[in-house]
């Protein structure tokens, strides 16, 4: 017995195309190893079907022809724009300046230790999370200067430090700045500690988010396959940090309007994941994601 049901794709909030396992088979019968199972996750239940015939890519590339068939064009995430002037009291004025005074002295206090530097991008990176950018560029910017000269520009505590001053100018929008900073640790980390050491990987990722938070997602994309690129050689296909950094590259494919691309990229994730795709939480995310790629309202 068949049964079918419609339902709006904004409930859909789980998709998977691929072979039917062997449970499938056994629990539907002979003939259910001959085609793809699809799975639509809707208002937490799971819903499974055989198509006959058709094997895994032949229906998720027949199934995206339909959602470009039916969307509008593609077009990128817009760019944030500049966050307004907020007006403030004098008496908020003057606890600002104070807080960054405060931060300024820290950052400028002499220091002998690593560990002492570690402390104060803690500090600013609280300030940053908690939107006080001003307050986290003042502990920054001569603690970055202290850290080059103390321990040496290749350093990965300098490297850290740079790293957090170029996160918080883009972040208070200073983005050519902020892309300037993470730029250049970038290439001194590949010279220093190698292109797919682990800190050369995260670095590459942070100068990739500048690039897409700029609009520059042509840019953002390159330094995301590269960094698939070395973690597949280094860690292989399969492991999760790679398949992390697949999951990025996705996501930025979707952001930038290139549909086709995230969905193939999301598929790869699931398929190097299986049988593990029902419970891990990275494989619950590209299926959420390709469900809303196939949904042709959506748009960036």
């Amino acid at each position: 017995m068949r049964s079918a049901f419609v339902v709006g794709w904004r409930e859909v909030t789980g998709l998977d195309v691929r072979t039917p396992d062997l449970v499938d088979v056994i629990a539907a019968g002979v003939g259910w190893a001959d085609g793809s199972g699809i799975r639509l996750d809707v208002a937490g239940a799971a819903h499974r079907f055989h198509v006959a015939g058709t094997q895994p890519e032949q229906l998720r590339e027949t199934l995206m022809a339909w959602v470009v068939r039916e969307a509008p064009p593609s077009k990128p995430w817009p760019v944030a724009s500049a966050r307004p002037a907020v007006a403030r009291a004098p008496v908020d004025v003057a606890y600002t300046a104070a807080a960054i005074w405060r931060a300024d002295g820290l950052g400028r206090a002499p220091f002998s230790e690593i560990t002492t530097a570690s402390y104060r991008v803690a500090v600013a990176e609280n300030h940053r999370d908690s939107g006080r950018y001003q307050e986290a560029i003042a502990v920054l910017e001569p603690l970055a200067q202290q850290c080059a000269e103390k321990f040496g520009a290749d350093q990965r505590i300098t490297l850290q430090v740079r790293n957090a001053l170029g996160r918080s100018y883009c972040d208070a929008g200073y983005v050519s700045e902020g892309l300037e900073v993470l730029d250049d640790i970038v290439s001194i980390a590949e010279d220093a500690l190698g292109v797919d050491d682990e800190m050369t990987l995260t670095l590459r990722n942070n100068l990739a988010l500048g690039y897409s938070a700029a609009g520059e997602y042509l840019r953002a994309l390159d330094l995301l396959d590269l960094n698939v690129d070395y973690s597949e050689r280094k860690l292989g296909g399969d492991s999760l940090e790679t398949l992390g950094r697949r999951n990025n590259l996705a996501g930025t494919q979707a952001l930038a309007g290139f549909r086709q691309r995230a969905a193939a990229s999301y598929w790869s994730i699931l398929d190097r994941m299986y049988p593990d795709s029902d419970v891990h939480s990275l494989a619950v995310t590209a299926r959420q994601n390709l469900a809303i790629l196939h949904n042709p309202l959506w748009e960036p």
